[in-house]
């Protein structure tokens, strides 16, 4: 990801107030952004209410301080997405960051299906699982924490969903470890957030579009909780 791109004339709103956001944070000592949003959850959502939780967390992000999470513009996409699948369907996730998406795909899925998210990131992890157990979902979500590059050697049989969400620089290489190690199959379905030109996708859309093994489809978007433009790409595995 180009950083300069951040101070193009459009972004520059943008950029302001979230390194004015991470400033102050920096100035008071304030925990990680995760451990911010787990704490409000914890004061203001519903226990056993997984929309309320997305709802707090979308609160959250509005109101005190900007998140990184699939947000409330694109989350209708990831549920369409979602309801395509059986109702045993296994989910990974590469990218917590709060558990916001793995809450939303767990309650969107149902009782019968299952979502494994990788976070490299110690604080997320601990935030993802007490946002997913406010939600009532624990069952259902299983966070592992350590490098993707290294925990997808560690999982074992196929996912029905691939959702990536974390260093964008990773995604090709993440995704071509995922098809060595045989975890999708025909019809898995692999989606990539944050794919605008923002954030300089090409090496990965490169990638799925052009290797043969992917039915590619990109949805324009934009940056969660913003209007700034963004995209969605959505691969189906052919095998």
């Amino acid at each position: 990801m180009k950083l300069w791109r951040f101070l193009a004339p459009h972004m520059l709103g943008f950029t302001a107030r979230t390194v004015s956001q991470a400033v102050v944070d920096k100035l008071r000592g304030a925990p990680s952004r995760p451990v911010q949003v787990a704490d409000y959850v914890a004061r203001h959502a519903s226990p056993g209410d997984p929309q309320d939780v997305l709802r707090t967390i979308d609160r959250f992000a509005r109101t005190e301080r900007w998140l990184m999470n699939v947000g409330p513009d694109k989350g209708p996409l990831i549920q369409e997405l979602a309801k395509r699948l059986p109702e045993a369907a296994r989910v990974l996730e590469i990218g917590a960051y709060c558990g916001y998406s793995s809450i939303m795909l767990a309650s969107t899925l149902g009782p019968g299906a299952h979502v494994t998210s990788i976070e490299i990131d110690e604080d997320a992890v601990r935030s993802s699982r007490a946002n997913v157990e406010v939600a009532g979902l624990s069952d259902r979500v299983d966070f592992v924490h350590g490098p993707s590059t290294e925990m997808i050697e560690t999982l074992e049989g196929r996912f029905d969903l691939v959702f990536l969400d974390h260093w964008k620089d990773l995604y090709k290489q993440d995704l071509q470890r995922i098809e060595q190690r045989g975890l999708i199959g025909p019809g898995s379905i692999v989606v990539a957030d944050n794919v605008g030109d923002l954030f300089d996708p090409r090496e990965y859309l490169d990638y799925v579009r052009s290797c043969g093994h992917y039915d590619s489809e990109h949805r324009e978007a934009t940056i969660e909780y913003t209007d700034l433009p963004d995209a969605v790409e959505i691969s189906v595995y052919r095998g």
